[in-house]
């Protein structure tokens, strides 16, 4: 697998999968609720998946082919 993930990509990445919601994503990465679902859009579209929830399940489910772009 060979998914390149900006680097604000990632930062939304980690702070989905330590539980956070899109408003405490917003005000943690100083963005607004649109930009992160922009962000999480074009996400879903890297990885050919739909939805916030198939987006965690993929990345938890793929950690060890993605650890080096995501670390917790």
């Amino acid at each position: 697998m060979n998914i390149n993930f900006t680097s604000r990509e990632i930062s939304i990445l980690k702070e989905l999968i330590s539980g956070k919601s899109y408003p405490q994503i917003s005000k943690s990465l100083f963005i607004s609720i649109p930009t992160v679902k922009h962000y999480m859009a074009r996400i879903a579209e890297k990885l050919g998946i739909r939805g916030k929830i198939n987006i965690l399940l993929y990345i938890l489910t793929h950690r060890d082919l993605l650890q080096n772009k995501i670390k917790e």
